[in-house]
C-alpha cells in the first residue's frame, strides 16, 4: 500500500499533463507534425551533445566531477540516429497529411 499511492499521483499527474496539453494545443500535440518537430529537436539534442562529448547522463555526470568527456559519446550519437529514423517517419506522415488537406 505505501508503494501503491505515490504510483497512483504519478499515473494521475501524468494523464493530467496530457490531457491539458491536448486540450490546450486543440489535439493537434498529438499530430504527425508536432511529433515530427519534437522527435527532430530530440535527435539533434542527442547527436550534437555526444558528438561534442557532453554527458546528458546525469549520474555520470555526478561519477565524473564534470559534464564533458575526452572523446564522443557514441551511445548518445545512436540514439540520435534512431530517432532521427523516428523523426523521418513523422515528417513523411505529417507532410502526407498537409498535401491531402490542401
Amino acid at each position: 500500500m505505501d508503494r501503491l499511492i505515490p504510483a497512483l499521483v504519478v499515473v494521475a499527474f501524468l494523464t493530467g499533463w496530457n490531457w491539458l496539453l491536448y486540450k490546450k494545443s486543440r489535439g493537434r500535440a498529438w499530430s504527425p507534425l508536432w511529433m515530427a518537430f519534437s522527435t527532430t529537436a530530440t535527435a539533434i539534442l542527442f547527436v550534437v551533445s555526444g558528438a561534442l562529448g557532453y554527458t546528458l547522463n546525469k549520474h555520470t555526470r555526478f561519477v565524473n566531477g564534470t559534464a564533458w568527456s575526452d572523446s564522443v559519446i557514441w551511445w548518445e550519437i545512436w540514439t540520435g540516429i534512431a530517432v532521427a529514423l523516428v523523426a523521418a517517419c513523422f515528417w513523411r506522415a505529417g507532410l502526407r497529411s498537409i498535401r491531402t488537406s490542401n
